[in-house]
């Protein structure tokens, strides 16, 4: 199944993040892969958009930065201020702020924060992809499913039977892709994109929208979110999407300093 899925989504990308730049790692994905290759004659890449978004680095603490599998990446081009762990990080309106200007105006980028269950996951993911959307989101690693669960796990999900959730790989404030929605005789799961390759099927993993919107209300006083990357045009389709599954438009509060 997870060959199958792969293939439709265009194969893999093998790149991994550097540490702490997650939200910047996939905001130049994106401004990439809608032909946005420089803002002000530099190049659009992870570096430049955390200096542009104003991404801080956490202070040296005890613990990794990455999860299981990867190696550490601290070679950065600019210098970035630091703080202690608690506040660094990307905050999701000076992510939002940075794609829009890279892309003059180009693309859109719609905040979308509320009360996140299962069904308006699946909704989002569903229909958002129809208007051509790309969805960024913040999440709480922690509370998702671990990213190899055994086959019969998936299938058992999507059967609508009772499964036992894999253990999480690790528990941080996170920014992923969320791709695409698969949906099975009674249930269905979401196809995460990870900036981590060592996680899932090279950097892709499937979870239960349950357990998306879990990671997205996150559970330890700070809030999650998805910002909708769109075209002007499908902007104001977005934000009547959002309308109709209840959610808010606005920024959400991850608890960087910045």
């Amino acid at each position: 199944m997870e060959a199958k899925v792969l293939a439709a989504l265009g194969g893999t990308s093998g790149e991994q993040q550097k540490d702490n730049l997650c939200g910047p790692f996939w905001a130049a994905r994106v401004l990439n892969e809608s032909g946005y290759s420089t803002w002000r004659g530099k190049a659009i890449d992870e570096d430049l958009i955390a200096l542009r978004a104003r991404t801080v680095l956490p202070e040296a603490h005890a613990g990794s930065d990455v999860p299981p599998g990867a190696v550490t990446q601290t070679h950065y081009r600019y210098e970035l201020p630091t703080a202690p762990v608690a506040q660094s990080g990307t905050s999701a309106a000076h992510l939002a702020q940075a794609i829009e200007a890279a892309s003059s105006g180009q693309l859109s980028c719609v905040p979308l924060r509320g009360q996140w269950n299962a069904e308006r996951v699946e909704r989002l993911v569903e229909e958002a992809r129809e208007l051509g959307a790309r969805l960024i989101a913040n999440v709480r690693t922690g509370r998702l499913w671990g990213s190899r669960p055994p086959i019969e796990t998936l299938l058992g999900e999507l059967e609508g039977r009772p499964v036992q959730a894999p253990a999480a790989d690790w528990d941080v404030g996170h920014f992923v892709e969320l791709e695409v929605l698969i949906r099975g005789p009674k249930g269905s799961l979401v196809v995460v994109h990870d900036s981590y390759p060592s996680l899932g099927w090279d950097g892709r993993h499937l979870q239960p929208p349950r357990a998306l919107a879990d990671a997205l209300l996150r559970g330890d006083g700070r809030e999650g979110g998805v910002l909708a990357v769109t075209t002007g045009p499908s902007e104001e389709s977005v934000k009547a999407l959002a309308a109709r599954i209840g959610l808010e438009i606005g920024a959400w509060d991850n608890g960087t300093r910045s």
